[in-house]
């Protein structure tokens, strides 16, 4: 498989902040096109595990269903594994081999009820290999598509109920979430409040909802909270063959443009191949503060009260 990185550089002298966090880190997000080959699928994250050990990156961020993307709920289901199992501590060596923060969400779990169902969940690593958190998706994608697909992840996936944010990490305050909770504003203000500097957003976006509304939401919700935003995507057609040879229909297909936001709403760094890729780009971890000054200085001007 060809490993493309896509590196950026975005630097400007300022004195650092206060807290745990380093003053400046690199940071990546990861663009693939991940199957229902799961060995095929750990084989990528392992080789982009290796690009970003030699680029000097400290947090490398997957997309949603980074390890698994079958034909359909059933598949998931049966992939789905509880996290006391082998899945979760083959990814989380990975932390430890390679000296990484890693954000992988979200992987099926197998949920502890009775109800048949998994959860959708985002889990960080630290690069000792502990598990930092385990975040359950909140919002669960069951939309019709205009003259498209209909989507019921609720059919076969428990709701979260948990706000999750990672605080005092090397990499800063950590706001985790999983693709369709970005559509939820009031969600990201409250992982704000509760101290986010970074807001995490693994996704796997149709090409429809993708076209019309990624970027925005992602910069809106960069820029209402004042956070850097790092959206990991999957791209492209997944299980292709399959589809044909079962003769179900169109491929699902996934918008891709992984992406890092800047505290002022500017996408500073973009993927621009389906190929298994990483977007590097060095995070300051004190620009955002940089940021809500001047904001509070133009607001002031005009005569507001308010911030946002």
């Amino acid at each position: 498989v060809p490993f493309v990185l896509a590196p950026f550089s975005y630097e400007e002298n300022m004195a650092s902040g206060e807290g745990k966090a380093a003053p400046s880190f690199k940071a990546a997000v990861v663009q693939m096109t991940a199957s229902s080959d799961h060995e095929k699928n750990f084989e990528i994250v392992v080789g982009l595990c290796e690009d970003a050990k030699k680029e000097g990156v400290k947090l490398l961020c997957f997309p949603e269903c980074f390890a698994f993307l079958g034909l359909g709920a059933e598949e998931s289901k049966a992939f789905a594994q509880k996290f006391s199992g082998d899945l979760l501590k083959r990814y989380a060596s990975l932390a430890k081999k390679y000296q990484l923060y890693l954000s992988l969400g979200g992987i099926q779990e197998k949920a502890d009820d009775d109800s048949g169902k998994i959860a959708n969940s985002h889990v960080l690593v630290d690069p000792q290999g502990q598990i930092l958190c385990n975040y359950h998706k909140i919002h669960l994608f069951d939309v019709d598509v205009p003259n498209g697909r209909s989507f019921r992840e609720s059919s076969f996936t428990l709701a979260g109920k948990e706000l999750v944010v990672v605080k005092n990490a090397e990499v800063g305050n950590l706001g985790v979430s999983i693709c369709y909770d970005v559509r939820f504003p009031e969600m990201y203000a409250k992982l704000r409040e509760m101290g986010a500097q970074l807001l995490l957003i693994p996704a796997a976006f149709a090409m429809k909802t993708g076209m019309a509304h990624w970027e925005v939401l992602l910069r809106s919700r960069a820029v209402e909270n004042q956070c850097y935003v790092l959206a990991a995507a999957q791209s492209g057609v997944h299980n292709a063959k399959r589809y044909k040879e079962m003769k179900k229909g169109p491929p699902r297909e996934s918008y891709g443009n992984s992406c890092i936001i800047d505290p002022w709403g500017t996408v500073i760094a973009r993927a621009t191949t389906d190929s298994p890729c990483l977007v590097v780009l060095s995070i300051l971890t004190t620009h955002a503060v940089v940021i809500v000054s001047v904001l509070a200085c133009v607001l002031a001007y005009y005569g507001s009260s308010r911030l946002l």
